[in-house]
């Protein structure tokens, strides 16, 4: 029994050892096993209804071994995966590429195109349009016309009753083109879903990350806040001592130098150290701040800037509405700020404005403005290089959509009348303003 349980062990440390791969794009084993185990099991109960049931003659050998093929490669499956591990690339499109063989073959001895379940040659295709790349997804295509195309010329004839019905050649043909169209419809249109969703995915990790980083440099600045605070005491104490040593021995030719140093180096390390306080308590502002101050401090990170920033308001600079700060709101600003000042030829204007309802932001630029195209798409991720014609994905402008929309805002993208890009940001007064409900604790709540 021990011997047994050694040999045993390595297999399935072997086993456990395999990584999820949850970072990569494909399907759990599991799932394509109990999709598989489903579509096995409708053919074999099919074929016991049409051939026990309905009394049709059926080649019951080479059926059920097509139905073994498949029964024997979820086994297989069983035995070299965990059910959590995933299939993706060459892995994924064997797989589909078995599934669509043995379909075949199992249509090929049953009427062929004019069996009524050929229509599930369109599974596999569909499933790879969701899973897999673009090349591969045209590649399980071509395989499935060409099987499909086999299917139309040569197939076991239905065993109908009295020598049944013959069609003609046309109504055959006619199959082959509707399912075959079909199937190419289903994969590029489930392709492009599914490529959005993956794009979309990718971009809302982007914009996690933004706002993780934006965290961390605040856990940060309270970190050296803190850090500060409590090495202001040590630092001290060295001070005096350095003080009544440099008294004491600031003359001796041999240590004497080497004391003032140590007075200096103090001194410096204490003068950091508040450079460092101050910076931190910089970064951590009041939650609440007036409107002009809030988009000041928007500005202040990309000072000195290449051309000048504007900021009009028509309140006083100390006045204006209170709003809730957030790095949503900060970063989310400041990200369209960014492209507004790379794309800006002289000048870049903040302006802010309110109305009893609503609160609004508007930047505009002097640049070459968005392209008329690409104006209904911005806020979607990964664009392509053509949004600024040098080389920008989009991706800022997605993360910045994202992240003023979760504070409650509406944006809105268009081209100044005498050109150059704006962008204007409203918020109903009650989601921004201090005391109002803030949208953020809505979808936390």
């Amino acid at each position: 029994m021990n011997k047994a349980l050694t040999r045993a062990a390595p297999a399935a440390r072997g086993r456990a050892s395999r990584p999820l791969g949850l970072d990569r794009p494909g399907v759990q084993v599991g799932t394509l096993i109990r999709i598989r185990w489903a579509a096995t099991l409708g053919q074999l109960a099919t074929t016991l209804v049409v051939g026990l049931g309905f009394g049709f003659p059926i080649p019951w050998w080479p059926v059920l071994a097509a139905v073994g093929a498949g029964v024997s490669l979820n086994l297989g499956l069983i035995w070299l995966y965990r059910a959590q591990d995933r299939l993706d690339g060459p892995s994924a499109f064997w797989n589909l590429g078995f599934d669509l063989f043995q379909i075949s073959v199992m249509l090929f001895l049953t009427g062929g195109l004019l069996n009524p379940f050929a229509l599930w040659l369109l599974v596999p295709v569909t499933i790879s349009a969701t899973l897999l790349t673009a090349r591969a997804t045209a590649l399980l295509v071509a395989l499935a016309l060409g099987l499909l195309a086999l299917l139309w010329q040569r197939a076991l004839p239905l065993p109908w009753d009295d020598g049944g019905i013959q069609f003609p050649p046309i109504y055959h043909f006619g199959i082959f083109l509707a399912i075959g169209l079909g199937m190419c419809f289903l994969a590029a249109y489930a392709w492009q879903i599914s490529n959005q969703a993956r794009r979309r995915q990718a971009a809302l990790v982007a914009t996690q990350a933004a706002l993780e980083r934006e965290s961390r440099m605040g856990a940060l600045g309270s970190l050296a806040a803190a850090a500060a605070h409590e090495l202001g005491g040590p630092l001290g104490t060295i001070t005096l001592i350095a003080r009544d040593l440099e008294d004491m021995l600031g003359e001796d030719p041999a240590i004497g130098a080497d004391i003032r140093l140590l007075g200096q180096e103090v001194a410096r390390a204490r003068d950091i150290l508040e450079r460092i306080a101050l910076r931190a308590e910089a970064e951590d502002p009041f939650p609440e701040v007036p409107l002009p101050a809030l988009l000041r401090e928007v500005v202040e990170p990309f000072e000195p800037t290449r051309v000048p920033v504007a900021i009009e308001v028509p309140w006083p600079p100390r006045g204006g509405p209170v709003v809730r700060r957030s790095p949503e709101l900060l970063h989310g600003l400041g990200n369209i700020v960014s492209n507004a000042l790379r794309h800006a030829a002289r000048r870049v204007v903040i302006a802010g404005g309110e109305s009893p309802q609503e609160l609004r932001v508007t930047v505009t630029d002097d640049g070459p403005g968005f392209p008329e195209e690409l104006l209904p798409r911005l806020g979607e991720p990964f664009l392509g290089p053509s949004v600024s014609g040098s080389g920008s994905t989009g991706l800022g402008i997605f993360i910045a959509t994202t992240l003023l929309e979760r504070t409650g805002a509406r944006i809105v993208f268009a081209n100044a009348p005498d050109g150059g890009a704006r962008v204007e940001i409203s918020w109903e007064r009650a989601d921004i303003e201090a005391g109002g409900v803030s949208p953020l604790k809505e979808r936390s709540a």
